[in-house]
């Protein structure tokens, strides 16, 4: 185990990455502010595969998590309570709180919401990737291979009928 306190070679940043710096870098301006430069690494990490056209897609995402991480912030109440509701003033008659939904919620609704999409338009979400890989399995698959395939089925389905009533039969290719 390492000693508490013990420098490690080859740690550049934040992130830990020995490779060296690979895609995009981290804007000066996000770089600036210590919110949205921890997002960009979480994101955009030094090594990425992200190209110079990702940049702006990759700043508007950063903004709407810094949005979103404010709108939780302004819920935040005591002892770590999500304050959902906001106190808008008391009834006459017997001092009964009037309370409204919190502001935030909007604001933290339509956060998730672009979050969400610009996620999916960088290919970070599992979504994304798992369309990806639909794709890519479409495109390799042959007319041939999906024959193949219910020839399988049928042969599966054959063994249990009786013997009878099962028949396979071959279809040539149209």
């Amino acid at each position: 185990m390492p000693k508490d306190g013990a420098v490690r070679r080859g740690l550049k940043d934040r992130s830990g990455a020995d490779e060296p710096r690979r895609g995009v870098r981290m804007p000066a301006d996000i770089e600036a502010d210590l919110a949205k430069s921890e997002i960009w690494e979480l994101i955009a990490p030094p090594v990425n595969n992200f190209c110079e056209q990702d940049v702006p897609t990759l700043r508007m995402l950063v903004q709407w998590h810094a949005v979103f991480q404010q709108a939780c912030q302004e819920m935040a109440g005591e002892y770590g309570a999500l304050n959902v509701l906001e106190k808008i003033g008391e009834t006459e008659e017997g001092g009964v709180p009037l309370k409204r939904k919190h502001p935030a919620i909007a604001v933290m609704k339509t956060a998730s919401t672009e979050i969400r999409a610009l996620s999916d338009q960088l290919g970070l979400s599992p979504l994304a990737r798992t369309r990806i890989g639909l794709m890519d399995a479409v495109a390799t698959k042959t007319a041939a291979d999906t024959a193949k395939m219910f020839q399988s089925i049928d042969a599966a389905y054959a063994k249990y009928l009786p013997a009878a009533e099962a028949e396979v039969v071959e279809v040539a290719d149209v």
